[in-house]
């Protein structure tokens, strides 16, 4: 019997249901669209089991090859730090494994995700009441926050990328249970003339920051908020490409 490599996805955990919820059934879709590999998911906080603890299930379970699928969009802390150490520590124990990690979501994949936030603004434009205040004239991007300065970067980098696909001034806000950053982002929009502010977001699932987020930006005055990229198509393309063609970190 040839045995199946393995994918192991690494989402970044949450007390709330949400971000479990959609690591299964990105998982359960996997499982269907690439047959020939296992997939098991893991969870870098609050959730079980953690990246170590499936690796080593996996290792026990006679599989030797893993590709590691981290569900982060830039190589901060979390990327570069806790995978790592969790891959160590697999290949410590199981010398005979071998384990590839793939790039974060952002790699070289703005078409991607830009696609994925217009996706979203679109079903969340549809949904708006009749007589609803029309086309957006100012976007704003809503992500969570980092302390890595290079992660901070290449989101504010995709903000202005997905302004200027749509021709429109853009900013970026990274979001905290306060979600100043938001309401910032509004007003700087503001000044600048716009009054038909459309607010994506860059998170995988809902939860309580991006909550926050879109309850600070509602109250500034923006016109609509989409919600997470969760199952569009374009994000679930991109993870299946990760399953199979790892990339160098940028």
């Amino acid at each position: 019997m040839v045995e199946r490599p393995a994918v192991l996805l690494v989402n970044h955990g949450s007390r709330q249901p949400f971000a479990a919820a959609f690591a299964e059934e990105l998982s359960a879709a996997l499982r269907r669209d690439v047959p020939d590999r296992i997939v098991a998911v893991s969870y870098l906080e609050l959730n079980r089991p953690s990246p170590a603890q499936a690796l080593r299930r996996l290792a026990s379970e006679g599989t030797t090859e893993v590709q590691v699928v981290p569900l982060l969009f830039s190589a901060g802390y979390h990327y570069r730090i806790d995978i790592s150490a969790a891959v160590d520590s697999a290949l410590t124990a199981q010398p005979e494994m071998r384990v590839r990690t793939a790039a974060p979501l952002l790699h070289d994949s703005d078409d991607a995700l830009v696609t994925a936030l217009d996706a979203r603004l679109d079903e969340a434009m549809e949904a708006l009441p009749s007589g609803a205040p029309g086309t957006p004239d100012g976007l704003v991007l809503l992500a969570a926050g980092s302390s890595d300065a290079a992660a901070r970067t290449r989101v504010a980098e995709l903000g202005h990328t997905w302004g200027l696909s749509h021709g429109l001034p853009a900013e970026v806000a990274f979001c905290d249970l306060r979600s100043d950053e938001a309401r910032t982002a509004i007003a700087l929009l503001q000044a600048r003339g716009a009054r038909q502010i459309a607010c994506g977001a860059l998170f995988l699932a809902a939860g309580r920051l991006l909550a926050a987020g879109r309850r600070a930006a509602l109250q500034a005055g923006a016109t609509v908020v989409s919600g997470p990229l969760g199952m569009t198509p374009a994000l679930t393309d991109l993870i299946r490409r990760r399953c199979s063609q790892p990339l160098p970190a940028g």
